[in-house]
Order: structure tokens, then C-alpha cells, then sequence
């Protein structure tokens, strides 16, 4: 008796819940649109902790209702941002929900949110493709089928601590499995590369978040440093040394771990030469001063590498004598590049000889010291 007792309880407590779902999911239908917003909010409040709620609704149809007012043009973006909210809750829930978003194709409806001027929309989009990517039931490679994601999500890295720190976890977790295959899209890897450098920069919080990641095994320090290779295309390399500069910077490598000393430095010694395009030559030199300027011995191990001050003299070259040169495109790309190369050897300058005597002499002494500039009929050379 009390078996059956307990079992009437329990079919009329399902079918509250039933029936209240219903309520929720019907209220999605109203004519009104301030009413669907109030209802939107009270389903909201109704899944939160509730993993029960968030079943009922997603079999009673809610997901769909969901996706088609977050897109529609007519919602309000506060309708629209309750929305993401409502499904990143739902996304919480049992890797079955996972799955049942997945299903209502939710990834491309989320990603053409991110079109959207609204912050707090763009972040309640974000926040939901964070929990949903890093379901174990969500393919990675779901963020890979259009070109336009990562340049779109790096672009978005800036808005706000929350956008950094969502696309941060969504990156981490997306570069996991990707297979060798999939790696082999120089595209994608580079623009994961990219986002990296952004992500690091200046920010400990990120950087020792990032120096722990694992990517088929290795951490990702070492993947850069596997990206620092010679054979490796100039973007790539120079991009990799950036992400473990930064990294290094905001505290997360020591400055006497050999994937700075032995790889890094040498990589961005190696960007300062002449045989490299004058715009690697920038970037190379900025991040290199960037790498040493607040450790002495870095500086040292810089300052007898490949003859680096002397190199830096070649800075100070350009332009080349308008006499010397027929080709007016060279010329006035020497001429645009001018100042940045001069700018950047003085940076590099200023970083070397900040904490040692030694380095100071070096370059007052000749050894590195930039030629003296002078104009002539024919143009600007140097002595």
C-alpha cells in the first residue's frame, strides 16, 4: 500500500512537472513579445540547478522556439541575449542536452550572433559556445567549417574580460584533438597562433592558463617551440616567438628555461637580419627588446648572439640611395619602412644596454653604434 501510495505521488509530481514545462514552453508562442521576454526569464529561473526542468523542456520542444527568437531580426536584443542565456543553461546539463543542441544545429545559430554590435549579447552567445564546446560530445572540428570563425573570434578578443576569457577556454580546449590532418590547414593554424600572442600579452592570468595546456601530449610551450624551426614559414616562426615572449613577460615561463634562451632568443636574433624582409625585421627587433628589456642576463646572451649589435647598424640603411635605385616601388617601400626600422633598432638598443656597462661600451664605441645620416643631392645616405 504505501509502495502504491509512493508511486501516485511520484506520477503526480512528473506530471507537475509536465505540466509545468508546458506552461514555460507555451508562453514562447505569445502573441505579445513582452511576454515572451517575461517568459523567457521565468524559464530561465525555472532550469537553473534543475536538471529535470531543463529535460522536460528540451523534449517538449523549447530548444527550437529558443534558437528561431534568437536569430529572428524583430527580437529585442535583450530578448535575444535571455535567450543565449536560457540555452548556455540548458548546455550545463547531462551530455544528452549537449547532444540534443547539437541536433537543433545551435553552433551556427551562436556564431551568427556574434555579428551582433551588442557586448552582452555577443557574451551570453560566447558563454554558451564555451560550455557546449567543451562537452566531451561536441566535435572540435565544429569550429573549423567556416574560414570566418577565427578571424571573427579574434577580433572579438579585445571587447571584454569575458569575451578574452571565453574564447581563451573555447581555443584551449578545440586545439586538443585536432588530428594531423586538420593541423595541416596552415590557415587555422596560424590564426590560432595569432590568437595566442593577443591572449598572452600582459596577461599572467591567461599566460599561466596557457602553459599548461595540453595538445596531443605536449604542452603547448613546446609546440611553439616546435613552430620556432627554421624550416618552418617566417609568419610562423615569428608568431610562435611572440606567444612564448609574452608568455615569459607575464611570468609563465622563467626567463632561464631553455625554450627562451636556446629557442626563442636565437629566433628573434635570427628575424633581425638582413636576408629577412624589412617588416620581419620590425617585428623581430620590437619583440626581441620587448623579451629582454627587465632581465641583464638575457641582454648579455643577446648581445653576443650572431652579432646582433653590429646587425642592428644595417637598421639605419634606409632608404638607399635614390641615385642607386631604379625601381621607384622598392624605393618608396624603403622609404614607408624607414622610420619603423630605425624606431625598432632603437628600441632594441635602449633594452640592451639597459642594466650592463659592457653592452653600453659596445655600442658607443662603434660596434653597433648606428651610421650618421646625411643628405645629399642625390638623396639620403649614410657614413
Amino acid at each position: 500500500a504505501m509502495c502504491l501510495v509512493r508511486t501516485r505521488s511520484l506520477l503526480s509530481f512528473l506530471s507537475y512537472l509536465t505540466a509545468s514545462s508546458r506552461h514555460y514552453v507555451d508562453r514562447l508562442f505569445d502573441p505579445d513579445p513582452q511576454k515572451v521576454l517575461q517568459g523567457v526569464i521565468d524559464m530561465k529561473n525555472a532550469v537553473i540547478g534543475n536538471n529535470k526542468q531543463k529535460a522536460n523542456l528540451i523534449v517538449l520542444g523549447a530548444v527550437p522556439r529558443l534558437l528561431y527568437l534568437l536569430q529572428q531580426e524583430t527580437s529585442s536584443t535583450e530578448l535575444k541575449t535571455e535567450c543565449a542565456v536560457v540555452l548556455g543553461s540548458l548546455a550545463m546539463g547531462t551530455e544528452n542536452n549537449v547532444k540534443s543542441l547539437l541536433d537543433c544545429h545551435i553552433i551556427p545559430a551562436l556564431l551568427q550572433g556574434l555579428l551582433s554590435p551588442d557586448l552582452k549579447f555577443i557574451e551570453a552567445c560566447l558563454r554558451c559556445l564555451r560550455t557546449i564546446f567543451t562537452s566531451p560530445v561536441t566535435p572540435e572540428e565544429l569550429l573549423y567549417t567556416d574560414a570566418t570563425v577565427i578571424p571573427h573570434l579574434m577580433a572579438l578578443l579585445s571587447r571584454s574580460r569575458y569575451t578574452q576569457e571565453y574564447i581563451c577556454q573555447i581555443f584551449s580546449h578545440c586545439c586538443k584533438s585536432l588530428d594531423s590532418e586538420t593541423l595541416k590547414f596552415a590557415f587555422v593554424r596560424m590564426q590560432a597562433l595569432k590568437c595566442f600572442s593577443v591572449l598572452a600579452f600582459e596577461n599572467p592570468q591567461v599566460s599561466m592558463t596557457l602553459v599548461n595546456v595540453l595538445v596531443d601530449g605536449e604542452l603547448l610551450p613546446q609546440i611553439f617551440v616546435k613552430m620556432l624551426q627554421r624550416d618552418k614559414p617566417i609568419e610562423m616562426q615569428l608568431t610562435s616567438a611572440k606567444c612564448l615572449t609574452y608568455m615569459c613577460r607575464a611570468g609563465a615561463i622563467r626567463t632561464d628555461d631553455n625554450c627562451i634562451v636556446l629557442k626563442t632568443l636565437p629566433c628573434l636574433v635570427r628575424m633581425c637580419s638582413k636576408e629577412r624582409l624589412l617588416e620581419e625585421r620590425v617585428e623581430g627587433a620590437e619583440t626581441l627588446a620587448y623579451l629582454i628589456e627587465p632581465d641583464v642576463e638575457l641582454q648579455r646572451i643577446a648581445s653576443i648572439t650572431d652579432h646582433l649589435i653590429a646587425m642592428l647598424a644595417d637598421y639605419f640603411k634606409y632608404p638607399s640611395s635614390v641615385s642607386a635605385i631604379t625601381d621607384i616601388k622598392r624605393l618608396d617601400h624603403d622609404l614607408k619602412h624607414a622610420h619603423e626600422l630605425r624606431q625598432a633598432a632603437f628600441k632594441l638598443y635602449a633594452s640592451l644596454g639597459a642594466n650592463d656597462e659592457d653592452i653600453r661600451k659596445k655600442v658607443s664605441l662603434g660596434e653597433g653604434r648606428p651610421p650618421v645620416l646625411t643628405a645629399s643631392r642625390q638623396g639620403v645616405t649614410s657614413t
